[in-house]
């Protein structure tokens, strides 16, 4: 896979610049966080990205970031860009900006290389309940988190370093009408890094109707990451339904998904299980108001598969 796309980004890159733009966009949250039981994380997460470890049960939270893009197009009608983002947060302060991430685009096709968005984190659906709460609590609803095998463990575009796990990476993504298909390909050997960490993945996705089906795939060299994910979703006039199941390295884990809109009152809700011994069934349940101009007053409450209560409420918005 890492060849065939080598070759399509040396190929996308042949010719003059013609026209170029720059935008700035960002978005904010500020509220308050509840955890029973901070001193319990997701387990195999490098850390838990939403409230600190071992602290009080109630914290504040708040996360900035500014969003740079950057693009041109050439005579031949192919775009080139760069995208890069500024954090900071009550985790890490100021966090400064992350290492980019490079694309040419043309007719349908991208080729993107450094810190890749990743073929797992863009699958339609996947993140289907970071809409019911404020900071994602837990991201326990997500099938492709397992208390067995672990937290995300899989290549995603890192808001703090260089790429995923401090390795740069190289994806592409071609969209012919309703379908997309979407690979990626992450290894040490790409940013200079020590030892041999290599994840390669793949999505295709259909739209029909209002649904939307997509299958991925993901292979690592580090144990446990394997994954097969079937993303079933769609739309019923104000209703929303959701079906993920995925297989991660053995362990199968089920997600069903509602929602349901009021005018500007958005109600979600979702239940998540995995065949592991001993791990509780996990749900939750979320508002989220539209109070117009980008911005939302978001709320959420879930029960963990480790048995802990997580909430939080605030505000936010995008600019």
């Amino acid at each position: 896979m890492k060849k065939v796309l080598l070759a399509t980004t040396a190929l996308l890159m042949t010719a003059g610049a013609a026209a170029a733009e720059v935008t700035f966009n960002g978005n904010a949250r500020f509220g308050l966080q509840y955890n029973s039981d901070p001193t319990v994380v997701p387990p195999g997460a490098a850390f838990d990205s939403n409230m600190p470890v071992g602290t009080r049960e109630a914290t504040l939270e708040k996360r900035l970031r500014f969003q740079v893009n950057a693009s041109t197009t050439t005579d031949g009608g192919v775009t080139l860009g760069a995208f890069l983002r500024h954090q900071s947060d009550e985790m890490g302060g100021n966090r400064g900006f992350s290492g980019a991430r490079l694309y040419a685009a043309y007719n349908g096709l991208t080729v993107a290389v450094g810190n890749i968005e990743g073929s797992i984190e863009s699958m339609p659906g996947l993140y289907w309940t970071a809409g019911m709460s404020l900071t994602g609590l837990s991201w326990s609803g997500l099938v492709t988190n397992t208390v067995a095998k672990g937290y995300f463990g899989w290549d995603a575009y890192s808001s703090t370093g260089n790429g995923p796990g401090g390795r740069e990476g190289i994806e592409v993504k071609y969209t012919m009408g309703d379908f997309t298909v979407h690979a990626s390909h992450s290894s040490n050997s790409l940013s200079g890094l020590a030892g041999k960490v290599e994840r390669s993945a793949i999505y295709g996705a259909y739209k029909f109707s209002g649904w939307t089906v997509a299958l991925g795939y993901s292979d690592s060299t580090l144990n446990t990451e394997d994954k097969l994910i079937l993303l079933v979703g769609g739309n019923i006039g104000d209703y929303g339904v959701g079906f993920q199941v995925a297989d991660n390295d053995g362990t199968t884990k089920i997600a069903l998904n509602g929602s349901a809109t009021f005018g500007a009152t958005t109600v979600m809700a979702y239940v998540a299980d995995e065949d592991t011994a001993g791990v509780d069934t996990a749900y939750g349940l979320g508002v989220s108001y539209n109070l117009g101009g980008g911005a939302k007053l978001v709320g959420g409450v879930e029960s963990t598969p480790w048995n802990t209560t997580r909430a939080d409420f605030g505000v936010s918005f995008s600019f």
